[in-house]
């Protein structure tokens, strides 16, 4: 029995944490089974994780329909040192979603409390039901948060928002959220939302790949240097693959100025 089941819809890894015993809580069995499948997604081939060997363009995270996440699995913490196991797990999935070549999106219905709060906001976008729970309990369990994730939630919800969440402890709903940090969709629409909002991407993959690790380096507030991007796009420009997308997308343009007869 697995933690995480998965299935391809078109281009598309549908990814879906499934522990209804334990209100999809993660434990660290569930962060290495969705590292593990987002590798099998990058490498799109068939491989240990079962997947078929049709290219893989995108990754939705989902949870069920009641549940993204309780977070944290608490019955497989200890209350000492030894949980930065837990933490150093989930941060090495984030740095593995922030870094991947592919475009993961998020699709929160439900609870999504703690841990679950950070795997959403580490993806490139987050949909979430208008009806959805967002909260950040850290402080009740007498915890300071992964500075890491605290730096990651503070960039991509804001100041004002973290505080509402960490600082006074509020349960904040999907509609409640400050606009930018996730499109938000009605009840039961955030997984099929999210579906189509990666199959509606069209990127040349190393394109994609390098547009996401410049970004990456911006969010990490690494020193910028201009020079180190720019051998990556000279690259990219001079390569097979972009001649080839700027032909496709040319042909595309042609066939749609033609004259309906």
């Amino acid at each position: 029995m697995t933690d995480v089941r998965h299935k391809v819809d078109g281009s598309t890894l549908l990814a879906r944490i499934h522990r209804p015993d334990r209100a999809n809580a993660l434990r660290r069995r569930t962060i290495h089974e969705l590292e593990a499948l987002l590798v099998a997604a990058e490498a799109s081939e068939p491989d240990s994780a079962g997947l078929p060997g049709a290219c893989i363009t995108g990754v939705v995270i989902t949870g069920g329909p009641k549940r993204f996440s309780a977070g944290a699995d608490l019955a497989t913490l200890t209350g000492t040192v030894k949980d930065l196991e837990f933490d150093d797990a989930l941060e090495q999935l984030c740095h593995r979603i922030i870094h991947s070549p592919l475009p993961v999106v998020a699709a929160v219905e439900g609870a999504c409390f703690g841990a679950a709060v950070d795997l959403a906001w580490a993806c490139d976008a987050v949909v979430i039901s208008e009806e959805a729970r967002v909260a950040l309990p850290s402080t009740s369990l007498g915890i300071l948060y992964n500075p890491l994730s605290v730096a990651r939630l503070h960039s991509r919800l804001g100041s004002s928002t973290l505080r509402r969440l960490m600082v006074l402890q509020q349960e904040l709903e999907g509609r409640e959220l400050p606009p930018g940090s996730a499109e938000v969709t009605p009840p039961g629409a955030a997984a099929s939302t999210a579906v189509r909002l990666v199959q509606g991407v069209s990127a040349e993959g190393g394109a994609m790949a390098a547009t996401k690790a410049l970004l990456a380096s911006l969010d990490s507030r690494a020193r910028f240097d201009p020079a180190r991007w720019q051998v990556e796009r000279e690259a990219l420009l001079a390569s097979t693959a972009r001649r080839e997308a700027l032909e496709a997308r040319r042909a595309s343009i042609t066939k749609e100025k033609r004259p309906q007869a």
